[in-house]
């Protein structure tokens, strides 16, 4: 067995799995430690990726070259397009997944992969070299006493560092249920220098739905109607295919017994008894939180969500507690639906080690310890991708110092992935992370359609795309651009369209029109327009099958938003001039008596590489920035 790698990466979940992948296919001999082989990429939430703004996030990792995508497709028993009823700015896809499914898949891709290998084991110690003017990681130790030497280590935890769980009064060591926790690294961060906090999460309780009342309950169904499936998936490659069987969710509610039955258990909540400290993610609450919180609600709106495709387990979306399971349980058993409800494991609640991400540069290496990159959960984030996207980056810059090459960083009006490392880096985290489409200035830019077109040629270049990933985005380029140009250039006649304009409430036209024009107006769409202009038809026609519906959509949101686009790309570029402007790794800003006290001391601490990242920095103003350009002599 070897026992020297150029990368090793430490945890096998969301961000650990793409970091090694990503690591390896760039072609560095790679070592994936983890505590079990069994639960790699483990759902230890619900079993769903995507959502507002983490389903962009899913689709730039694909566009990159990364595998988060492709497993989901392979692994969806559900497909929603979020916000179809908002701009495509902000349309964000959702897919519902067998959690087993999941886990074997990217085990499956693991194992495959030349140049990764697996060990299971606990990681207790990094190897730090601290005999030059920096400390530097040459490797790890671990649990078994063995040492794994490596030129690059990533660190993707999760929430297994000092993970505590809770069960109502009752405490567990671990970082997942039945998964002990790993101690002694975050002991040696601090000794190293490190700054660092606990943050908590928790989850809701799963329950047997063979017990669910489906008379009392709302069907909610995904978008897979079977000439649709092919469309309705993450992965831009065409012959990633989605062969699962579809499973709807429900939706049922909390009522005021319920709320009744938590409120009177308040004490035996370890979120407001004092058992715990840290803070929790703002926008996921637990049903205690929620009825605090809103107590002018009389309910709560529940998601029952199944977990695979054959399996009767059910995650109740809504309801995640640290509340006592007997409590839980008989709070469910006022809902009509869950009346005789058999659970299978209550929610729980755990607090966990994290390492405010400031201490980080924008390639997601440590300010301290050359060499050692941190990513997910440690970073002070919540989600399977954000931790995915945070992972992936790790990867890929680890590959890339390796190979001497410049770190690969993507820009804010780049991918929201860029947004989040900017977010994280510079402005650090109060409470666990979690991306929305709000935090992007550029979301107009950021759409989940174009990922590909923004991403595939970066990830190609630093070489992690493949050649056939590359070559497909050139042809969908080319196919959409040629029918964006037909639209532009043909003009409609109004006998010709306007049957098809009253039949989707549009006013009808009194002469000719360019097709693009026309396609401007709301609820008109290239596919409707085809069935009465021949001529369009054909040009669809000649759009490759597999991926019409994709191209198709893509030029009409281009066409449609095409103003709005142009704009956003003229601010993006002013924005971009600060960015350009570098700070010395050395500035004192102590020294610079003109900027503000809070600018001087978060400036110090973050030490931007440039004005742009300066700007950003909560408690840094125009004024401040004003007087760093002063003293550039820009």
């Amino acid at each position: 067995m070897r026992l020297e790698y150029d990368v090793i990466v430490i945890g096998a979940g969301h961000a650990g799995c793409e970091a090694a992948s990503a690591a390896a296919r760039m072609g560095c001999q790679t070592l994936l430690i983890t505590g079990d082989m069994n639960r790699i990429a483990q759902m230890s939430c619900n079993p769903a990726v995507g959502g507002i703004a983490k389903g962009q996030i899913v689709r730039e990792i694909d566009a990159l070259g990364g595998q988060m995508g492709i497993v989901t497709d392979r692994t969806a028993i559900q497909f929603r397009m979020l916000n179809r009823s908002k701009g495509p700015a902000v349309w964000s896809p959702r897919s519902q997944s067998d959690r087993t499914r999941f886990s074997d898949e990217w085990r499956r891709i693991l194992d495959s992969t030349p140049g990764l290998f697996l060990f299971q084991d606990n990681v207790t110690r990094l190897i730090v070299d601290k005999s030059g003017p920096r400390p530097v990681v040459t490797g790890v130790c671990t649990q078994l006493d063995i040492e794994f030497k490596a030129r690059k280590v990533i660190l993707t935890a999760g929430t297994f560092m000092g993970g505590l769980l809770h069960f109502g009064a009752t405490q567990i060591p671990g970082g997942r249920i039945a998964e002990p926790a790993t101690d002694g690294l975050t002991g040696q961060l601090k000794d190293l220098g490190f700054e660092s906090d606990r943050m908590k999460t928790g989850t809701p309780v799963r329950i047997d739905g063979r017990t669910i009342d489906y008379t009392q309950v709302q069907v909610q169904d995904g978008e897979d109607t079977p000439e649709k499936r092919d469309f309705h998936k993450f992965s831009f490659l065409p012959d990633v295919r989605r062969t699962l069987r579809p499973r709807p969710c429900y939706i049922c509610h909390t009522n005021p017994e319920v709320h009744r039955e938590l409120y009177d258990n308040l004490d035996k909540s370890p979120l407001y008894n004092g058992q715990i400290q840290s803070i929790g993610p703002r926008y996921c609450p637990s049903i205690e939180t929620k009825i605090v919180t809103f107590a002018d609600k009389q309910s709560h709106q529940l998601f029952l969500e199944p977990e695979g495709e054959e399996t009767a387990e059910f995650y109740v979306n809504g309801f995640s507690s640290s509340l006592p399971w007997d409590v839980q349980l008989r709070a469910l058993e006022h809902i009509p639906a869950l009346r005789d409800v058999q659970i299978y494991r209550p929610g729980y609640a755990i607090e966990y080690d994290f390492f405010p991400p400031t201490q980080l540069t924008h390639d997601l290496q440590t300010k301290l310890v050359g060499g050692l990159y941190f990513a997910g959960q440690v970073n002070g984030t919540t989600g399977y991708e954000e931790a995915a996207g945070q992972g992936l980056m790790a990867g890929i810059n680890a590959a890339l110092a390796i190979q001497g090459k410049e770190p690969f960083v993507l820009s804010r009006d780049e991918a929201y992935i860029g947004v989040l490392i900017d977010d994280l880096v510079i402005k650090g985290v109060d409470e666990p992370y979690r991306m929305f489409t709000s935090r992007a200035e550029y979301r107009i830019l950021l759409r989940q359609d174009d990922a590909d077109m923004r991403l595939t040629q970066k990830g190609y270049e630093v070489g992690l795309a493949s050649e056939e990933r590359y070559r497909l985005m050139l042809s969908k380029r080319e196919q959409r651009d040629r029918l964006i140009e037909f639209c532009r250039a043909f003009k409609v006649k109004a006998e010709a369209v306007n049957p098809y304009l009253e039949s989707v409430s549009s006013a009808p036209l009194a002469g000719g029109v360019r097709l693009a024009d026309l396609l401007a107006r709301p609820n008109v769409s290239i596919t409707g327009l085809a069935s009465f202009i021949p001529r369009l038809a054909e040009d669809m026609a000649s759009i490759e099958e597999a991926r019409r519906d994709e191209i198709v959509e893509s030029a009409e949101i281009l066409i449609k938003y095409s103003g709005y686009i142009e704009r956003e790309k003229l601010q993006a570029e002013k924005l971009h001039r600060l960015e350009y402007v570098r700070l010395p790794a050395d500035f004192d800003y102590e020294a610079v008596k003109a900027l503000s006290t809070e600018a001087r001391q978060k400036l110090s601490r973050i030490a931007p590489a440039t004005v742009g990242q300066a700007s950003r920095i909560p408690g840094v103003s125009p004024a401040d920035i004003n007087i760093l350009l002063v003293l550039l002599n820009r």
